[in-house]
């Protein structure tokens, strides 16, 4: 029996790891061929190999999707490969401005007075804006691009988070980068709407990831989760499913939605 995605190619950033890793495996298994797009070349390239291994398609393309110039070429390069684009997920994203460097010292959980706005130099406000708000827009823009001039739609999944919906000094600068996420998918779901690309997002709560690590190791997000009415952190893959739905044809009349994945934050 043919996957959800049989024949179809998906870029996924931020596939080295993550929600991004899990989601790129399950496109895989479900039959598309992948894009995994990353500044981490190590992780970027060990989940294109885990999907060949598999018996898949895959390649691996360094992206900062901050830099329009590199989203540009992962575009190209994927339909290089592959011969089309049929859907783009923005899983690329970071929690403070040394994250992908893992600076301990500017952790905003691990060191929560330094992070207030009052502390934090305008640079480091600014490079979580570009990657998690302008990137967004960057790989939506240049995927819904593509997809028009191959004619057949597509569908665009960005990720949010439950930080869109609660004040948290701490890391003010990616709570207002996903609120924006937010706004990006419903004006980019009138816009492409027309040409037939479907734009959705998943806001996603506490789950086991490589950015969530600092926040476990001081045992708040543990606490976090067992204050949830599922009693419980998400593992990736349940994130991924989400983003599945959106992706495949079971969500073929929606638009302009982010759905949370988030154990019911915000319920109680």
């Amino acid at each position: 029996m043919p996957g959800e995605l049989e024949g179809k190619v998906s870029i996924i950033t931020g596939g080295g790891s993550g929600m991004g890793r899990s989601t790129a495996l399950m496109f895989a298994r479900e039959g598309a061929s992948v894009a995994i797009a990353d500044v981490n070349d190590e992780g970027g390239e060990a989940t294109a190999a885990q999907i060949e291994d598999l018996g898949g398609n895959a390649t691996f393309v360094h992206t900062d999707t901050s830099s329009e110039q590199d989203v540009v070429n992962l575009v190209s390069t994927t339909v290089d490969q592959f011969g089309r684009l049929d859907s783009m997920v923005t899983a690329a994203g970071i929690s403070y401005a040394d994250y992908v460097e893992g600076d301990e010292a500017t952790d905003p959980f691990l060191h929560p007075d330094a992070a207030t706005i009052l502390n934090k130099p305008t640079e480091r406000w600014q490079k979580v804006l570009d990657v998690n708000l302008t990137g967004v827009m960057l790989c939506a823009r240049e995927s819904a691009r593509q997809m028009m001039a191959e004619g057949h739609g597509g569908t665009i999944v960005n990720f949010a988070s439950i930080a869109a919906y609660a004040p948290s000094p701490g890391i003010m600068d990616y709570c207002v980068s996903k609120v924006g996420v937010i706004m990006l998918t419903r004006c980019f779901a009138v816009e492409f709407g027309p040409h037939g690309i479907r734009v959705n997002a998943v806001a996603p709560g506490p789950i086991e990831t490589p950015m969530t690590e600092s926040l476990r190791s001081t045992g708040s997000l543990q606490s976090q989760g067992g204050g949830l009415p599922l009693r419980r952190m998400a593992k990736p893959e349940e994130v991924s499913e989400a983003v599945l739905f959106f992706t495949s044809d079971r969500s073929s009349y929606v638009t302009g939605k982010t759905l949370g994945v988030d154990g019911g934050t915000n319920t109680v």
